[in-house]
């Protein structure tokens, strides 16, 4: 079985009462799915569609059961069906843009991208859908992700985020906290963590701070941060809106894999600024890539930057950069992902 990606809930919802017969049927398929014997969930799956071709649940869970093995054409195929049975279904969204990003990765970009635009077309108000059919297909390329696409998705895989990325040796928040301690020399501070998520940067904050606070979209990524019982204050918000409220109140400023949701970044740089001290620290990871163009979609749904705009953009908003180094972040299909790890000065 192959890795899964970041975020591949299963979750699977029947959108209409089963009989027994039915029923019985797909908590043994179920069974056998979790047990990892997928061939035969498969078979109970595909059976229980012989009696209920619009079975919604197990449409979903063969094409997630085509995504294991690989086989994305399939995947996407159940799973377009499963969305004509309950179109408001965010797991099947969620799961079919990963199906398509599984496609171009496997050389099928052509098939894909025509998948992504008639997935668009049929759901034109579905966040999930416009923002992974533009990184698939490069149309109408927003300048930063939707706020209901980054919490629905993070809302999705709280559960398994830290469990995930430990399987793709996420070492963002670990390269942060090495690079302040570089350039921090206080344990009093007052520390943002900007996009906390589960809170994987709050043990590398913690020893630094007088007052710990972490903003994010996602409610249920919150809410396990919250467990860490490592933050002062916890809010959800939207990070550039929450940012311009809050005036010179940060010494410290952290931003681990939370910008790859935003293309263009003077907003977001302008508001971090406006959040700090002078003399405060922003320090971030990015992934970057080496185009001409500033900042790209990528078919996973988040965006690349050229050094040279990121330079630019810092500067822009009043940052002296202090420290800039290439880093692996993560790994991703076994091929590992780097992108810059830097510490930035607000002017004084």
């Amino acid at each position: 079985m192959m890795r899964r990606p970041q975020g591949f809930r299963y979750v699977f919802r029947v959108a209409h009462t089963m009989t027994s017969s039915i029923d019985k049927l797909y908590e043994e398929a179920d069974r056998l799915y979790y047990d990892n014997k997928l061939d035969k969930a498969a078979v109970l799956y595909k059976k229980i569609l012989e009696e209920d071709p619009e079975h919604q649940a197990a449409l979903h869970s063969l094409g997630i059961i085509h995504y294991d093995e690989d086989d994305y054409g399939p995947a996407v195929e159940y799973m377009l069906k499963a969305l004509a049975q309950d179109p408001e279904d965010i797991y099947v969204h969620s799961n079919l843009g990963k199906s398509l990003y599984g496609m171009v990765h496997m050389g099928q970009k052509k098939t894909a991208k025509r998948i992504a635009r008639q997935w668009a077309e049929d759901y034109p108000d579905n966040r999930i859908a416009l923002h992974m059919a533009a990184a698939v297909t490069g149309d109408e390329v927003p300048d930063r992700a939707n706020d209901d696409y980054v919490a629905q998705t993070f809302d999705e895989f709280a559960d398994t985020f830290d469990s995930k990325l430990e399987e793709l040796s996420y070492k963002a928040p670990e390269l942060l906290g090495e690079a302040l301690t570089r350039h921090v020399n206080a344990s009093d501070l007052r520390i943002l963590d900007a996009g906390c998520g589960t809170g994987l940067c709050g043990p590398y904050l913690r020893p630094l701070a007088r007052k710990l606070e972490g903003i994010d979209l996602s409610e249920e990524m919150l809410a396990l941060a919250k467990k860490r019982k490592l933050y002062d204050r916890l809010d959800k918000a939207e990070l550039t809106e929450a940012l311009q409220t809050r005036s010179k109140r940060y010494d410290v400023a952290v931003a681990a894999d939370v910008l790859c949701y935003f293309g263009d970044l003077s907003a977001i740089f302008g508001a971090m600024a406006s959040s700090l001290r002078p003399g405060g620290l922003f320090a971030f990871t990015l992934e970057t890539h080496g185009k001409a163009k500033d900042y790209d979609l990528g078919i996973s749904g988040r965006y690349t930057h050229s050094a040279k705009y990121v330079h630019k953009s810092l500067a822009g908003a009043g940052f002296d950069l202090i420290e800039g180094e290439q880093g692996q972040l993560r790994t991703e299909y076994a091929v590992p992902v780097t992108g810059l790890v830097i510490v930035a000065r607000k002017g004084d």
